[in-house]
C-alpha cells in the first residue's frame, strides 16, 4: 500500500551566492561508505540548485538514527559550521506533527473527526455571526484532509494577504493565529466543505486553535504534551521572523526578517527543528499523523517552502526515514527543485539490496 504526499506553498524567495559547502558534525554511520557518500553528493547537488548556504541531512530506520550531518555555514557571513543539530525552519513539514496531535487528542477523547471546528471554539459566542453560514458545518476530519471549503487560488492565503492586511489596518499590533482566525470567520469560503480537497495553510492554522481550546494552553504546549515529550523528541521550537529572538542553533536565512510573519503560522508552517528530531518524528508516526505500528509498509513525502527554506521529510516503504533541510529555495522552479530533490535522494537508496527481513 503506498501513499504520496507533495504539497509545498508557493512564495517569493531571495536567491543568494553559492560557495562550495563545508561538512561538519558527521553522526556514526550506520550507512556503508558507498551510500553516505552519494547522500552527501545530492545534498550538495541540492544547495548548489537553490544555492543554500547551509543544510542538514538526517536517516532513520527502525526507531534508530543511522546518519545525520550539517553542511555549509549556520551564518551569512560564513563563520560558523552548521552542525547535525542545527535547527532550520521546516515550513509546511509542521503540518503532520499538528496532525499527529489533533490524532492523539481523538485518542484521548477530547474531539472527534466530526467535531464541528468553529462551534467547538465558539467563534459565534465571540464574535458574532460569520459571513459565510458553512463555516459552522466545518469539520476536524474537513481541516485534516484540506476540505475546509477555502480555494487561494480563487481568494486568498489569510496566512500570507490576510496578515498583511490586519498588520495595514492595526500596525501598532503584531496579528496572532487567533487573530487571523477572528479575521477569516467574516470572508466568505470558496466550495462546500467537504465537497473537494484544496491545500490551505489557514485549515492548520484552526486546527492549532482547537488544541489550544482542547488542552487550555499554547499550541506548542499541546505538540510537547501530545507529540515530542511522550516520544523523546528534542530539537524542536517555534520559529520567528525576529531575528534577534532565534534560538542560537538556528540557522539565518537570506531573507528580511519583515518578508512573512512566521509567528502566526505555528500549526501550520512555523516549527524550526533539526533533522534528526523530524526523523525520529517520522519513525513514531506516519506523514497523515497516524501512529506507526509493526507490519506497515507506506511511503509517504512531505515537502515544505517559504522564503530561504526547502524541506523535505520522507518514509520510504523500505523504512528508511530522510529528512532534509536547506536554508533557500528558488521561486519560479522550486515545484521541480522539491522533485529534483526527492528523486535524487530516493536514488541514493533504491541502489541498496533488501535485507533477508525485508
Amino acid at each position: 500500500m503506498t501513499h504520496a504526499v507533495s504539497i509545498a506553498l508557493l512564495i517569493v524567495m531571495l536567491i543568494g551566492h553559492f560557495s562550495t559547502p563545508a561538512i561538519a558534525d558527521d553522526e556514526k554511520s550506520g550507512l556503508d561508505d558507498a551510500t553516505q557518500t552519494a547522500l552527501e553528493t545530492a545534498i550538495r547537488e541540492s544547495m548548489k540548485l537553490v544555492d543554500a548556504k547551509a543544510a542538514t541531512v538526517a536517516v532513520s530506520r527502525n526507531g534508530k538514527l543511522l546518519f545525520s550531518a550539517g553542511f555549509g555555514f549556520q551564518d551569512q557571513s560564513r563563520q560558523t559550521p552548521v552542525t547535525s543539530s542545527a535547527l532550520f525552519r521546516i515550513a509546511s513539514v509542521s503540518k503532520p506533527i499538528t496532525a499527529a496531535a489533533i490524532k492523539s487528542a481523538i485518542r484521548q477523547q477530547k474531539l472527534t473527526l466530526k467535531t464541528k471546528a468553529f462551534e467547538f471554539l465558539e467563534m459565534s459566542k465571540t464574535h458574532g455571526e460569520p459571513a459565510d453560514t458553512r463555516l459552522n458545518d466545518i469539520t476536524i476530519e474537513h481541516l485534516l484532509n484540506h476540505k475546509g471549503g477555502w480555494d487561494r487560488g480563487v481568494g486568498f492565503d489569510p496566512m500570507f494577504q490576510g496578515v498583511r492586511i490586519l498588520q495595514t489596518l492595526n500596525p501598532r499590533k503584531t496579528p496572532t493565529p487567533s487573530d487571523v482566525v477572528a479575521y477569516m470567520w467574516q470572508q466568505p469560503l470558496q466550495f462546500q466543505p467537504g465537497s473537494k480537497s484544496v491545500y490551505s495553510n489557514f485549515g492548520y492554522c484552526v486546527l492549532g486553535r482547537v488544541l489550544e481550546k482542547a488542552y487550555d494552553k499554547p499550541y506548542f504546549e499541546c505538540v510537547q504534551e501530545l507529540v515530542f515529550k511522550p516520544h523523546a523528541i528534542k530539537e524542536v521550537a517555534l520559529g520567528t521572523s525576529d531575528s534577534q529572538n532565534r534560538p542560537a542553533s538556528e540557522v539565518e536565512y537570506p531573507v528580511e526578517d519583515r518578508r512573512f510573519l512566521l509567528d502566526v503560522m505555528d500549526a501550520h508552517g512555523g516549527l524550526v527543528a533539526s533533522a534528526p528530531a523530524v526523523c525520529r518524528f517520522l519513525d513514531q508516526f506516519w506523514i497523515s499523523g497516524e501512529p506507526r505500528k509493526p507490519g506497515q509498509n507506506y511511503s509517504y513525502t512531505f515537502y515544505g517552502s517559504l522564503p530561504g527554506t526547502t524541506a523535505m521529510a520522507r518514509q520510504r516503504s523500505d523504512g528508511f526515514n530522510i529528512a532534509v533541510l536547506l536554508n533557500n529555495r528558488r521561486d519560479a522552479k522550486f515545484y521541480d527543485d522539491l522533485d529534483v530533490l526527492k528523486k535524487t535522494v530516493d536514488s541514493v537508496f533504491d541502489k541498496l539490496k533488501p535485507t533477508e527481513s525485508e
